[in-house]
């Protein structure tokens, strides 16, 4: 044997002698306490049965010094008695209730007691009522009660007898018990001295063998502590994958009840994903039960499915959709079972679903667009597989149930004249990539149908087989309503042409004859003043006033018919420097009117120069015209670029893909009612009284056919007292 195994032995034998030295010990004073305990608890025994008795005797005693002497004083014992003698039955019964022939020996004496005392009581009743010294009738009580008496005296010593006895049992056991002990004490402790004496010449040995271990361990820990970081690493790594997926993923392990049935889940790892998903917060809910921080998933079927996983071993895969306050989201899980416990992945689909969805509501819409727009459609590929819509059999007035589609038949009505144009197009589809149009005519019975066909070749690169995919349209109503449109369009080109002559030529025109008017009012006037009367000048002076309105107003419906006339070739504009000519032009205007104008920001554009300069000249001059009386008016014209689907979306205007320049004209002028924003960019239309702001009432009209002219958009957003603002868009790159 060894040095070390035999130390080994030596400390595992002095330990279990220490043990066994324990344990006996422990055994040898918990059986000297039994017994003490076991004596003090006969002793109580037999004190309480005394007193028992005593009560009994007392009771007796009370009630034959009443007999005797009919005294009331006498029966003070008998009354305490009967109160305190069935409380110290109940004790008697109470001690002696593991003892089964003693608890039994206890219930005959408080029967036994009853029934004395009830005999006593009878014998007081009659003693009160009878004023005979003794009659027979308590004669015979009072031999009940003797016979009675002598039978709970027999039941007393019986219980008295045996618990004399048991007690002197315990007292010769403990007697022993006393006496042995200090023996055994020493016995116990010389055995394990001696054993600690071997071991610890043992020790000093195995200390510097220690030391050596100390130095090896050191080692060790070093390995192990490279070890542990590599570990840490891993699990750094492990959890940053975890956090970093776009996937939710949880582990809970089973709580299980008596039965060894699941009845909650224990959070044991979760990633950031499930942690937002399920609104926790940092890793408090580690260790926490998942039904009580996530009570809904009682009600939605996930614990029963993860129960279902667990026991079963059967992984489950399935789609959730989640409904909690704000919260409507679609999920896909997966649940595999971990050990007592599973693990559960999802990801969130409602993308997919709303896709799903769109898709299948896309088709039922599809198959009533169809029917609608008097519309068709087909698939056709390379076996000859073609396939119609319900649209196309109802424009071709087919059966469904009765016709077998082809390309025979889908040809058979085309117009002869259209043949040959149709057999081409149908031949070159194949090998055609982009998609192609083709507009022809067919016969439906005796009239004749207009329709137009898209058709598109659609190839794959792996293995699914190419088709060709079409769509035919009945456009014979359209084809009417374009005739139609085309002689109504014709028609009136013609009459716009001949108003814009007609005013271009009426305006200029009239320049001559007004300024020959206006010429001679200023002779008049001249040569003529100091002739006349007040009344006179005063009439001629409104004359003058009414011609240069008239000459204001012409020039204004000649400059509006020039715009609709003229259609300069568009070209690149510097919006600053524009707009700095514009400022110029207006000086004298914005020195009347102790005005400011503020140019911000403003992009570039292609458009007509004299036109966009003519549009911002107006509306920079109304803003410095409308101003309040007692403020000055500050006009401010601010720019950026937009897209064409936010024009759609901001506005709710029709726009194009392309790019627009946004411009917005704001002043702080007495402003309008907003109901009034449409009318004010009519001919003539002015919402203030000549007497009160000059103009004409066209400046706007000529403002909205410039932006008309350049295929952009006019708005307007007013207050009344506070201001407006003008919105001009137009397209950056083409009118």
């Amino acid at each position: 044997m060894t040095k070390d195994s035999l130390s080994k032995t030596l400390f595992w034998t002095v330990i279990v002698v220490l043990i066994s030295v324990s344990l006996l010990t422990y055994r040898n004073l918990n059986n000297y306490i039994r017994e003490v305990r076991t004596i003090r608890h006969s002793n109580k025994v037999l004190k309480t049965l005394e007193i028992v008795l005593s009560s009994i005797k007392d009771a007796e005693t009370s009630q034959r010094g009443y007999q005797l002497t009919r005294d009331a004083t006498f029966l003070g014992p008998y009354h305490l008695s009967v109160q305190s003698l069935p409380i110290e039955l109940q004790e008697l019964d109470s001690l002696l209730r593991d003892n089964t022939a003693q608890s039994a020996r206890v219930d005959t004496l408080q029967e036994l007691a009853q029934n004395h005392f009830n005999v006593i009581g009878k014998i007081l009743t009659n003693a009160r009522k009878s004023s005979l010294f003794m009659d027979r009738y308590e004669r015979d009580l009072i031999m009940e009660g003797k016979t009675n008496m002598d039978r709970l005296r027999k039941v007393g010593a019986r219980i008295r007898a045996e618990e004399e006895k048991f007690f002197r049992e315990r007292e010769s056991s403990e007697t022993d018990l006393r006496n042995i002990a200090p023996l055994y004490l020493l016995i116990y402790g010389l055995v394990p001295m001696v054993g600690l004496v071997l071991l610890f010449t043992r020790l000093l040995d195995g200390l510097e063998k220690r030391r050596k271990a100390e130095q090896n361990l050191k080692e060790n820990i070093i390995e192990l502590r490279k070890e542990a970081a590599m570990r840490e690493f891993s699990q750094m790594t492990l959890r940053k994958i975890l956090d970093n997926s776009l996937n939710g993923i949880m582990a809970f392990s089973s709580v299980r009840n008596r039965e060894n049935k699941i009845e909650d889940f224990c959070w044991i790892l979760a990633n950031t994903v499930s942690v937002t998903s399920a609104g926790l917060a940092g890793d408090d809910f580690i260790g926490k039960r998942l039904l009580v921080t996530m009570p809904e998933s009682k009600s939605d079927g996930l614990f029963d499915c993860y129960c279902d996983v667990v026991e079963t071993g059967v992984p489950r895969q399935f789609e959730h959709h989640q409904l909690n306050g704000n919260t409507d989201k679609w999920m896909h899980f997966t649940v595999v079972k971990l050990e007592d416990g599973c693990i559960v992945t999802f990801s969130d689909i409602s993308e997919r679903k709303l896709q799903d969805s769109l898709l299948e509501e896309r088709a039922l819409l599809l198959n009533e667009a169809e029917g609608l727009a008097n519309m068709g459609s087909w698939k056709w590929t390379e076996k000859d597989n073609l396939i119609w819509s319900d649209g196309l059999y109802n424009i071709l007035k087919k059966e469904r149930a009765a016709y077998q589609p082809s390309w025979n038949s889908f040809l058979e009505n085309v117009h002869p004249d259209d043949a040959g144009l149709v057999l081409d197009f149908v031949e070159d589809m194949p090998a055609r990539r982009t998609a192609l149009k083709l507009d022809y005519r067919i016969f439906i019975g005796e009239e004749v149908h207009y329709l137009s066909m898209n058709v598109k070749a659609v190839r794959h690169d792996d293995s699914e087989q190419p088709y060709i995919l079409g769509t035919v349209v009945d456009i014979t109503e359209r084809k009417v309503y374009e005739n139609q449109l085309k002689q109504y369009t014709s028609e009136l080109q013609r009459s716009n042409e001949d108003l814009e002559q007609f005013a271009y030529i009426a305006s200029h025109d009239l320049q001559e004859p007004l300024r020959k008017i206006r010429a001679f009012g200023d002779r008049l006037l001249t040569k003529f003043h100091t002739e006349l009367d007040v009344v006179g000048r005063d009439y001629l002076e409104r004359m003058q006033s009414a011609a240069a309105r008239m000459q204001l107003l012409i020039e204004d419906i000649l400059a509006f018919s020039k715009i609709s006339r003229n259609y300069a070739a568009f070209e690149r504009l510097n919006m600053r420097k524009l707009m700095d000519e514009v400022v110029d032009d207006l000086e004298t205007q914005v020195r009347r009117v102790r005005g400011t104008v503020r140019i911000g920001n403003i992009p570039n554009l292609n458009g007509d120069r004299a036109q966009v300069k003519r549009l911002f000249q107006n509306l920079i001059s109304n803003g410095l015209k409308f101003h309040k009386e007692q403020e000055s008016p500050i006009v401010e014209i601010n720019g950026t670029t937009m897209k064409g689907v936010q024009v759609r979306e901001e506005f709710g205007r029709p726009a194009t893909d392309a790019d627009y320049a946004y411009f917005s004209v704001k002043d702080n002028g007495i402003g309008f009612d907003e109901k009034y924003k449409e009318k004010i960019f009519n001919i003539f239309q002015r919402l203030h009284g000549r007497n009160e702001y000059e103009g004409t009432g066209i400046g706007l009209s000529i403002c909205r056919k410039i932006v008309v002219n350049h295929r952009g958009l006019i708005l307007t957003k007013s207050e009344e007292n506070v201001g407006s603002e003008f919105i001009v868009i137009l397209p950056l790159n083409d009118g």
